[in-house]
């Protein structure tokens, strides 16, 4: 019997790899990304002095969160063969949401970086006097900053469809993914309010249930695979199927 180890492996490294490269994405972007991670913005004077002293930190910070995306979407992958054995539905949904919506998302945000880190050398280049220049690195930041809870958004909807699999599935303890649906709630509260600027300034706390389970799961996943019992299950479901 596919015990489909490897997948279970491959998800939970991809799935750690992926906080990791998150991680430092804030720590090696600089105060930039981390005010969008954090949710909270920089004020415009802020914003163009930070640039204006080193804008190359942007450079690496977008790697890392390009790196992060390519993790998080790549382990979509691995769970998708498995998951549609008991709902195609469901696994379409995680592969479309926390895959390729999510993944775009990602992109778009290391590309939202890289304009911010283009627009930052040539504010330093004109002698931080262009009022147009100072606009348009302005309005990119704004976008950067009201992009960061839509793509939440989308990632919240593929990890509801991921939970719901596992519940059904059984291939992880169900404390843990009950632990993962509960951390939506939160999470999406957070989400809505800094989309339509009510952030009560809890943001982080409302993400930090969600957060520690993500971890817990990738190192399950790692360590201790599927449950053989629940593949069997989902073998036999197939095969009748």
């Amino acid at each position: 019997m596919n015990t489909y180890r490897m997948n279970a492996v491959m998800a939970g490294i991809l799935y750690f790899l992926g906080t990791v490269f998150g991680i430092l994405s804030a720590v090696v972007g600089g105060e930039v990304i981390s005010s969008i991670v954090q949710a909270k913005p920089l004020t415009s004077s802020d914003l163009l002095s930070i640039l204006a002293a080193d804008p190359s930190r942007l450079v690496g910070g977008s790697f890392l969160i390009l790196l992060m995306g390519i993790s998080l979407a790549a382990m979509t992958v691995f769970l998708y063969p498995i998951f549609r054995k008991d709902s195609k539905e469901l696994a379409a949904g995680m592969l479309l949401f926390r895959g390729a919506l999510e993944g775009t998302y990602y992109f778009a945000t290391t590309l939202g970086f890289v304009a911010l880190f283009t627009l930052g050398k040539e504010y330093v280049a004109t002698g931080a006097d262009s009022a147009a220049l100072q606009s348009m690195i302005k309005v990119v930041y704004q976008f950067m900053d009201i992009l960061g809870p839509a793509g939440t958004i989308l990632f919240l909807i593929g990890a509801t469809c991921l939970y719901i699999s596992f519940y059904r599935t059984r291939l992880i303890p169900r404390w843990l993914t009950v632990w993962g649906l509960i951390g939506v709630i939160p999470y999406m509260a957070y989400a809505l309010l800094h989309y339509f600027h009510l952030d009560t300034g809890y943001g982080l706390y409302l993400q930090m249930v969600l957060m520690p389970q993500e971890m817990v799961m990738a190192v399950w996943l790692i360590v201790k695979g599927f449950n053989p019992s629940a593949i069997a299950a989902l073998s036999a479901k197939a095969n009748v199927n």
